[in-house]
């Protein structure tokens, strides 16, 4: 038993260690190359569009006459542009509605002029490919096709998205690999077949990317070459995976905009969270004495470790006032999650419990009460995800993982510093945990009754 608490005591350490080095604002990252790949990871904090400003860009459907604008085409589009926003590399953008034609993006962190006209052609281009028939004619990249200027032979939507992707040809130069459904490869192959030594024009968005020569029947799988860099590549990747916008747009209105809350707001609103932390922390240690000053311990390892998770370097929780919130709230949750074993502990013993007994059940009661509770959370955070907007979304993952996090601290950390510190003789002492416990009275014998009658 005492091996086993030596090694979770361990573990414990290494998780302070390790999270705190992930926490230091001048964190370097992680940097190494496992064969000819290099690595790099990178913790660093995500803030939001209110905390750092950003982007934020107006669409306007403009579509060819005679074709109708309904909410359902609206709506399809609009989730394409978010589809491709995430793949750009942003977190927490929002993508919504306006009236019956109009969409608004907005996404955090652009600020450079190269990154704002990226994204701008990655969410506001059409994203339409079309193989054309041209016959003999071989047309340099870059050409701006009519419309019915040439027979279209197959568009995107006979793509499967599972092939898509970027590869390297033999040159180190990045080239688009695309695959056909059925149909599709059912046609490219007859075309192929039919028309060897004429020119096949792959047009995107009515701009010609390549018109190789057919030297062969080709099958269900191609490649697209052309003077593209490897991000143009894979915006092209991206806008091909998730198809063509159902009604064209176009933007009218593009502007950066400043962080709403300012550096000063920011800095108050960490001020105000360590003062609040800070009278938490006092309450546990002086209430519950010894205990409390474990489980501000705990509270410590706590904020560590979530905090660590909000920067891991794979999918950065994005940082807003409202996701600020929602870590905020589970800190009450921890710490209620503490104030419900240490009660437990406390009624143990004053039952007359010794002291390694009334941990362990006290433990064992409370956590009936704290899974139930969390897994309410849980439920509740899981709603406002599904259904909220991207705001909401964020108080709902901060939240989330605060939660998940404090049942671990509650029952794995504060449990272990209890169980390790209970083998020091001077913690034995009950008034250590707030539950003095008063002598048993000596109990007076009575004299036994008389029979009735002598």
């Amino acid at each position: 038993m005492q091996r086993r608490e030596g090694v979770r005591l361990a573990i414990i350490f290494v998780i302070a260690l390790v999270t705190g080095w992930i926490v230091w604002p001048k964190n370097p990252g992680v940097h190494f190359s496992v064969g000819s790949q290099d690595v790099d990871l990178e913790f660093r904090a995500v803030e939001g569009l209110d905390l750092q400003g950003g982007l934020q860009v107006l669409l306007q459907a403009n579509p060819p006459p005679g074709q109708p604008v309904d909410r359902e085409s609206m709506e399809a589009a609009r989730s394409i542009i978010e589809l491709r926003v995430n793949e750009f590399g942003t977190t927490e953008p929002v993508i919504q509605l306006q009236g019956s034609d109009r969409i608004v993006v907005e996404i955090p962190g652009i600020r450079s002029p190269e990154d704002r006209a990226r994204a701008i052609r990655l969410f506001g281009e059409t994203g339409l490919l079309e193989f054309m028939d041209v016959g003999n004619t071989p047309l340099p990249p870059g050409t701006k096709v009519q419309e019915d200027q040439y027979p279209t032979i197959l568009t995107g939507k006979h793509l499967s998205p599972r092939d898509i992707g970027v590869s390297f040809d033999q040159r180190n130069r990045p080239q688009i690999n695309f695959g056909w459904d059925a149909e599709g490869a059912r046609i490219f192959a007859e075309h192929t077949e039919k028309n060897v030594g004429k020119y096949l024009a792959i047009v995107l968005d009515k701009t010609v990317i390549s018109a190789p020569q057919i030297q062969s029947r080709i099958d269900d799988r191609g490649v697209i070459t052309g003077q593209f860099s490897l991000q143009e590549a894979k915006d092209m990747v991206t806008k091909l995976k998730y198809g063509a916008l159902p009604v064209p747009m176009e933007v009218i209105q593009q502007r950066e905009i400043g962080a709403t809350l300012g550096q000063d707001s920011v800095r108050q609103s960490i001020m105000a969270g360590a003062v609040g932390l800070g009278i938490v922390m006092a309450f546990m240690l002086i209430y519950y004495r010894l205990p409390g000053l474990l489980a501000d311990m705990a509270l410590v390892v706590y904020a560590l470790l979530t905090f660590a998770i909000f920067k891991n370097p794979w999918q950065p929780v994005t940082l807003t006032l409202a996701g600020i919130a929602g870590f905020i709230l589970s800190i009450g949750m921890a710490v209620d999650a503490n104030i419900l074993i240490f009660e437990r502990l406390k009624e143990e013993l004053r039952a007359g419990r010794s002291l390694g007994s009334a941990i362990e059940t006290g433990f064992s009661r409370a956590w009936s009460s704290i899974r139930d509770s969390n897994i309410s959370t849980l439920i509740t955070t899981a709603i406002l995800f599904y259904f909220g907007t991207s705001m909401i979304r964020g108080f709902a993952l901060t939240l989330s993982i605060g939660v998940l996090v404090s049942m671990f601290t509650a029952i794995f950390v504060t449990r272990t510093f209890l169980r390790a510190l209970i083998r020091l003789d001077w913690a034995r002492n009950p008034a250590l945990y707030g539950a003095s416990i008063e002598p048993k009275q000596p109990e007076v014998a009575r004299p036994a009754a008389q029979p009735a009658g002598v």
